[in-house]
C-alpha cells in the first residue's frame, strides 16, 4: 500500500506557479543560441607564444581589514520536541504517570471493524474533551517478530486523514498500560 505525501498548501502552490511562470517567460524571451565558432585548421599556438602574447594579471589577495575578533558563540535555542507535546506531558507519558482518559480494546476485531471503531472512538473522545486515550491493539502475530495486523495498521490509520487532523501525538504505552501492545493517542483540543 503506497502512502501519499502531504498536499501543498495554497501558499506553496502560489509560490510554485510564480517560479514556473518566471521560468517559462525566461525560456520564451531567451535569445537564440549563438552559432558555433568556425573551426580553424591553422596550427594552434605553442605554450611559449601564448605566454608572450597575454601577460598574466597579478593574483589578488583579500585580507580582512582591522583587527580580527573571534566569532561570537550564541546560545542555540532549544528545539521544540518533534512530538507536538510539551516536555512535561511527554515525560509523564513516557514514565506512565499520565493515566489515559479513556481506552478502547481492538482485540478480536477485523481490520475494517477496528478502523471504524477507532475512528468513532477518537471523534467521540475529542468531542467529550478527552485529551489522552489508550488504544489497545495487542501484540498479535503468529510468526517470530511478526506484528499483528492491528498493531501494524493502527499507526498508519492515525497518521492519515481524517484521524491525523485530530491527533497530536502517538506514543507507545508504558508497560503498566499495555506496553508494546498499546498506544497513547494524544488528541487536539475540541473547539
Amino acid at each position: 500500500m503506497s502512502r501519499r505525501g502531504r498536499r501543498p498548501t495554497a501558499e506553496e502552490r502560489a509560490l510554485w506557479d510564480a517560479v514556473a511562470g518566471a521560468w517559462n517567460r525566461r525560456a520564451e524571451t531567451a535569445p537564440p543560441p549563438a552559432p558555433p565558432k568556425p573551426v580553424s585548421l591553422a596550427r594552434p599556438p605553442s605554450a611559449t607564444e601564448e605566454t608572450a602574447e597575454a601577460p598574466r594579471a597579478a593574483p589578488v589577495i583579500l585580507r580582512p581589514q582591522g583587527r580580527s575578533e573571534p566569532p561570537v558563540s550564541l546560545p542555540r535555542p532549544r528545539p521544540a520536541p518533534p512530538s507536538g507535546l510539551d516536555r512535561a506531558t511527554e515525560a509523564r507519558l513516557r514514565k506512565g504517570r499520565r493515566a489515559p482518559d479513556a481506552r478502547i480494546d481492538l482485540h478480536g476485531m477485523t481490520a475494517l471493524a477496528a478502523h471504524r471503531a477507532l475512528s468513532a472512538f477518537l471523534f467521540e473522545s475529542r468531542a467529550a474533551g478527552r485529551r489522552c486515550v489508550l488504544v489497545i491493539t495487542g501484540k498479535g502475530g503468529f510468526g517470530e517478530g511478526a506484528p499483528g495486523v492491528l498493531r501494524r495498521e493502527t499507526p498508519f490509520w492515525l497518521e492519515t486523514p481524517p484521524l491525523s487532523e485530530i491527533v497530536v501525538n502517538v506514543t507507545p504505552a508504558h508497560p503498566r498500560h499495555g506496553g508494546g501492545g498499546a498506544l497513547y493517542v494524544y488528541l487536539k483540543r475540541a473547539r
